[in-house]
């Protein structure tokens, strides 16, 4: 038995092996001959969002732009990196957590 995955690659079940989708590999040949005998992989596991700290993290403008200006005393300089990270925040905003009763 095989397991799609969101890459090019099929997992083999019985051994956990990743066949790259080659057919000059063995291994996807024997693939895809069990396709043709009406065989059907499992479907790949769905993708896990990103949490709002990933997406955070992603877009956050360089801590280095903070620090120039700081060391330089340039307080635009430090407001824009502030209003920068505001606007990230305030685009992936925290979950609200559920109350404990």
């Amino acid at each position: 038995m095989y397991k799609l995955t969101d890459t090019e690659t099929i997992i083999r079940l019985a051994d956990v092996a990743h066949i790259p989708n080659d057919p000059a590999n063995s291994d996807y040949a024997e693939y895809l001959e069990w396709l043709k005998k009406g065989n059907k992989p499992k479907p790949a596991d769905k993708p896990i969002p990103p949490t709002y700290q990933e997406l955070r993290a992603r877009e956050y403008p360089p801590v280095a732009d903070y620090l120039d200006g700081i060391a330089k005393a340039d307080d635009l300089q430090v407001q824009k990196y502030i209003d920068e990270c505001l606007a990230v925040k305030a685009k992936y905003p925290k979950k609200a957590k559920a109350k404990k009763k």
